[in-house]
C-alpha cells in the first residue's frame, strides 16, 4: 500500500511539474491587472480588501531585502474579490511590493483565467485555491509558489478542521488573520522573492 502511495506522489509530482511547464506565465502576467485596479474594481468584501491594504505595513528590514533582489521579480496572483483568504492576504502582499517598486511588480488575474495556475500549484489536501500567488523571474521562469493561506496557518486548518464545523473555524481562522495582520504572510511571500 505504501509502495502505491509514493507512486501516486510521484506521479501528481511528475504531472504538476508538466503543467507548470505548459503554462505561458508571461503571457497571463501581461493579462492581469494592477492591484489599485483590481482594489477599484471589487465588489464583494470591498470595505475588507480596502481596510487591509489601508492599514497594511511592512518592516523596513522587509523592504530593504527586497529592494536588494538581484533581479526584478514578478508577483501573478490569482484571486477573487468574494475570497476571504485572498482578502486576509493579498493587501499586505501588494503592499509589500509597494515598498520596492524598482524590483517588485504585481499582477491580478481571476480565477477563470488563472484555473492552469491554481492547478499546478494545489493546496496541501490538493485542491485549487485563491489567492495563488507565483513568483515569476525577470525571464519568466517561475521561481515559486505559494497558495491560499500561510503554511503553518494552513496546517492548523486542516488539522482543526477534521473535528470543528465550518463557521467556528473560519471565525478562528479571521480572529488569527486579524491579530497576524498580515506578517507571516509576507515573510513567506518574501522568502519565495529571494529564492
Amino acid at each position: 500500500m505504501l509502495a502505491l502511495v509514493a507512486l501516486a506522489g510521484v506521479a501528481d509530482a511528475r504531472l504538476n511539474a508538466r503543467l507548470v511547464q505548459d503554462i505561458d506565465y508571461p503571457g497571463l502576467y501581461a493579462k492581469g491587472i494592477t492591484f489599485a485596479e483590481f482594489l477599484e474594481n471589487a465588489r464583494a468584501r470591498r470595505d475588507e480588501w480596502r481596510t487591509h491594504y489601508n492599514d497594511a505595513t511592512v518592516t523596513p528590514d522587509l523592504i530593504t531585502r527586497m529592494r536588494a533582489l538581484p533581479e526584478k521579480r514578478r508577483l501573478l496572483i490569482v484571486t477573487e474579490d468574494w475570497c476571504s483568504d485572498s482578502a486576509n492576504t493579498v493587501p499586505y502582499i501588494a503592499r509589500l511590493v509597494d515598498g520596492a517598486p524598482e524590483r517588485l511588480e504585481m499582477r491580478v488575474i481571476k480565477s477563470q483565467l488563472g484555473k492552469p495556475v491554481m492547478e499546478a500549484h494545489r493546496t496541501p489536501d490538493g485542491r485549487t485555491a485563491t489567492p495563488t500567488v507565483v513568483v515569476l523571474g525577470a525571464d519568466g521562469r517561475v521561481i515559486g509558489a505559494w497558495t491560499e493561506r500561510p503554511s503553518s496557518t494552513q496546517t492548523w486548518f486542516l488539522e482543526k478542521q477534521k473535528s470543528t464545523m465550518q463557521k467556528p473555524l473560519h471565525d478562528e481562522l479571521i480572529e488569527w488573520y486579524g491579530k497576524d495582520a498580515g506578517k507571516t504572510t509576507v515573510a513567506e511571500i518574501a522568502d519565495i522573492l529571494g529564492r
